[in-house]
């Protein structure tokens, strides 16, 4: 400290009088901004506003699907194919069609990749040849897109690049379940080919067991409920996908998972007992979704398996959630009525 400041003191600078906040942009406006990230930003909020269920979000972003799919900005192309994704009216989804598919060739591949999944639902017949083109693309990511999107069409077109990706580590559970989605029992050979060799580990044995058992191959189901009474790690796939098919003869070994505490597969049990439908299932979620006392964690998979049961009583227990539950539980069960009502529509 100098001489004089140790004598007098010294005088701190009073700091400048802070700037006026800017009056915030909201979402529609900031669409239009000269700024790519506050586009890319607005995009992003209007778009998991309107998944949401959000009827204003969808208002302001619908309209401006074929511009932002313009955009210079490769993240809002991105943004506004989520946004194709969500369209439901024909009228709407053709305004975006010419969009669409040209960006099947944009220089940047996240784009090229987003593209794929949104032509797969534009009507007709030449987004749907567009997309088939792809999948004999020289660049592998891309045949590999519209495989699995032609897939979500039951459309077989890429069935045979599915059964190549069998064979890549990191495609195969992918593959599995896009297979799974288009259920064409012309995939059987290739999955159980690969369910019976030796060296294939548990978790991925167990996606083959599932996709055998969407298929009809009774191998699969006989394969997960094994697994549901085997100790091992791959015990809570085997609970989901006994749940998501449907494997009645499951609902024994699910009900014991269901009520032991501290079971890793407990979760997945209690949630497929809901899609299962079991006797007394119902009972035993309401149960654990309305007791404070339960792991907040279960108490969403109770609400879960609710959601899959739909009756009134469920129904009425997911409203009081939304609206008292603790904050995780809350959120979640709103987007589950969400759910459901779009189902009932």
């Amino acid at each position: 400290m100098g001489l004089l400041s140790s004598l007098f003191g010294r005088k701190d600078a009073q700091p400048a009088a802070a700037p006026p906040p800017e009056p915030e942009m909201d979402a529609g406006e900031a669409l239009d901004s000269a700024d790519g990230a506050l586009r890319v930003d607005a995009a992003r909020a209007l778009i998991e506003r309107w998944r949401s269920g959000d009827a204003d979000a969808a208002t302001i972003l619908a309209p401006r699907l074929p511009h932002l799919l313009e955009d210079p900005e490769p993240l809002v192309r991105v943004v506004a194919l989520s946004g194709v994704r969500l369209l439901r009216k024909a009228e709407n989804l053709a305004k975006c069609e010419q969009g669409v598919l040209a960006l099947l060739t944009d220089r940047v591949p996240q784009v090229r990749i987003a593209a794929v999944w949104s032509a797969i639902r534009i009507p007709g017949d030449a987004a749907r040849a567009r997309v088939r083109a792809v999948v004999q693309s020289a660049e592998e990511s891309m045949r590999f897109a519209a495989a699995c999107a032609l897939s979500d069409v039951q459309d077989p077109a890429g069935l045979s690049e599915l059964q190549a990706a069998l064979r890549d580590d990191h495609r195969r559970q992918e593959a599995l379940s896009a297979m799974m989605s288009l259920g064409d029992a012309a995939a059987v050979p290739a999955i159980a080919a690969m369910f019976e060799e030796e060296s294939l580990g548990d978790f991925d044995r167990t996606l083959a067991a599932a996709a055998l058992a969407r298929l009809g191959d009774p191998r699969g189901g006989a394969h997960l409920i094994s697994r549901l009474e085997s100790d091992g790690d791959d015990r809570p796939l085997a609970a989901e996908w006994a749940g998501r098919l449907a494997v009645h003869d499951a609902i024994p070994v699910l009900t014991e998972l269901a009520e032991t505490d501290g079971d890793p597969a407990r979760g997945a049990a209690i949630r497929a007992l809901g899609r299962l439908k079991a006797t007394g299932a119902e009972e035993r979620l309401q149960a654990i979704a309305g007791d404070p006392d339960v792991p907040e964690d279960l108490r969403m998979d109770a609400a879960e398996g609710l959601a899959e049961l739909a009756t009134p009583a469920a129904l009425d227990l997911l409203g009081k959630l939304a609206a008292d539950g603790p904050p995780e539980l809350k959120q979640l069960c709103e987007e589950l009525l969400v759910e459901v009502q779009a189902s009932a529509d």
